[in-house]
């Protein structure tokens, strides 16, 4: 017993030091590559800027999508109304959360490698991961809900394929199914569109459950499943009831999102939707869609990887459902594509299996060299071609923001609207909390809500 919990103290011990690495590493990396730096002078994206708005409007007492509209979930609104009490007119508390949840994902994308790589190419493997993450163009300038959804999606994997890698045919752990409940509730009221991947995730595990454990244990694993999801669901259904807005939470949320910010669908265009989505971002990263594309088949099909059909089923399930549930709806913007950019950790399990098998395992001794050039390229790689670092020795004074913010911050208790176009960062630079519902005109056609635009003149 002693050796055993020695063992076990060795693990946390590994661990804690490999998250700390991750946090280095991540801080590195996204002081170049999203916006909301301090390196920056400022994060102009209007989707971060909406929701720094409405996390403002949060924690000023304004009642998301009652008091201000906007479509994302309401997690996201609280996330960002956090950041702003870090620091109320910049970015800096988005970027500290940014680089949390990038943690996060390097971490489970760790353990995700130590599945199969050794310690010292799974080390080697997390610079590299990190820089073709972000600095896909799909990354965009940094804030967006695929970003912190990224982390969500890795342990949802991780999970998945340790359990049919060295648990199954016994039934999942209890906690895990909880665990990934607790996720994808946190998911729903993040973006739902992204939901598609646990959709997958609990009927493929269903599935495996009823075919070998019968009716009962893949019933009692769902019922586990959706106890996590409304776990996360009871706060807002308190926040939302005790405010009398629970009818604008629904409409705002889901009603509008799928009958006015998608596009006309019905079942059958789903699916051309889907594929048209997937292929006009492989056509737009060809090299990174290979990568990815080829290391995920690869792996799917050697059964040094994928030892039974159960994973090759459950992965191809995640990933399909997650497809259909990002652009069935018929939108397709470029930050769309960043959920799926967990499929590079699969492209570097193969290649370095395949180093390893070719050249020999990298010695201890050469691993802090072979670790520290690779950290330097990928650095250097990321300052030198990454898309944001256009705007990186621009100065504050010389954006329209501050400069109208020094102009408008004159007048005592100013009001604002950012009128017509999504939100510009006014509110922010201003410090303005927002005194009308339509506090900017979202990427909603008048046609299908004319009340935005109706309210805004």
């Amino acid at each position: 017993m002693k050796e055993l919990t020695l063992s076990k103290e060795n693990i946390i011990k590994t661990d804690l030091l490999v998250f700390i690495s991750c946090l280095l590493l991540s801080f590195l990396f996204l002081l170049i590559a999203t916006k909301s730096s301090p390196l920056y002078p400022f994060n102009d994206w209007a989707d971060a800027n909406i929701s720094f708005t409405m996390g403002k409007g949060m924690m000023n007492g304004k009642i998301p999508y009652r008091d201000l509209f906007d479509h994302k979930g309401p997690l996201f609104y609280l996330l960002f109304g956090v950041a702003y009490l870090i620091s109320n007119t910049t970015f800096l508390g988005v970027f500290i959360f940014e680089v949390m949840s990038f943690s996060f994902f390097l971490f489970f994308s760790y353990k995700l490698f130590s599945l199969y790589l050794d310690r010292q190419s799974t080390l080697i493997a997390l610079p590299l991961l990190a820089a073709s993450v972000l600095n896909l163009n799909s990354f965009v300038q940094g804030g967006s809900s695929e970003e912190f959804c990224l982390p969500l999606v890795t342990v949802g994997l991780y999970h998945l394929v340790a359990y049919y890698k060295d648990i199954y045919p016994k039934p999942m752990p209890k906690k895990w199914v909880i665990i990934n409940g607790l996720i994808a509730g946190i998911v729903l009221w993040i973006k739902f569109s992204l939901l598609g991947f646990w959709f997958g995730w609990m009927l493929s595990l269903f599935i495996c459950l009823l075919l070998q454990k019968g009716i009962f244990l893949a019933i009692k694993s769902s019922f586990y499943f959706l106890s996590g999801m409304f776990i996360t669901t009871l706060p807002w259904m308190v926040y939302f009831g005790v405010h009398q807005s629970i009818r604008e939470w629904i409409n705002s949320y889901f009603v509008i999102n799928f009958t006015s910010y998608s596009k006309d669908t019905s079942i059958v265009s789903i699916i051309p939707s889907t594929i048209i989505g997937i292929l006009s971002h492989v056509i737009e990263n060809p090299i990174a869609s290979g990568f990815m594309i080829f290391g995920f088949i690869v792996f799917l099909g050697y059964r040094k990887y994928s030892s039974n059909g159960f994973i090759k089923s459950s992965l191809i399930l995640c990933f399909a459902f997650l497809s259909l549930s990002v652009f069935g709806g018929g939108r397709n913007y470029v930050y769309y594509f960043l959920i799926f950019s967990t499929l590079m950790i699969f492209f570097y399990i193969v290649l370095f299996t395949i180093l390893c098998e070719k050249f020999g395992r990298i010695s201890a001794q050469n691993t802090l060299y072979v670790l520290f050039f690779t950290l330097i390229a990928t650095f250097f790689y990321t300052l030198g071609f990454n898309h944001n670092i256009y705007m990186i020795d621009e100065e504050k004074g010389d954006l329209v923001q501050y400069k109208y913010a020094s102009i408008i911050n004159q007048t005592k208790n100013a009001t604002l609207l950012n009128y017509y176009v999504l939100d510009l960062g006014f509110y922010t630079t201003t410090g303005i909390v927002p005194n009308i519902r339509f506090f900017h005109n979202p990427n909603i056609e008048y046609s299908k809500y004319p009340l935005i635009m109706d309210e805004q003149n």
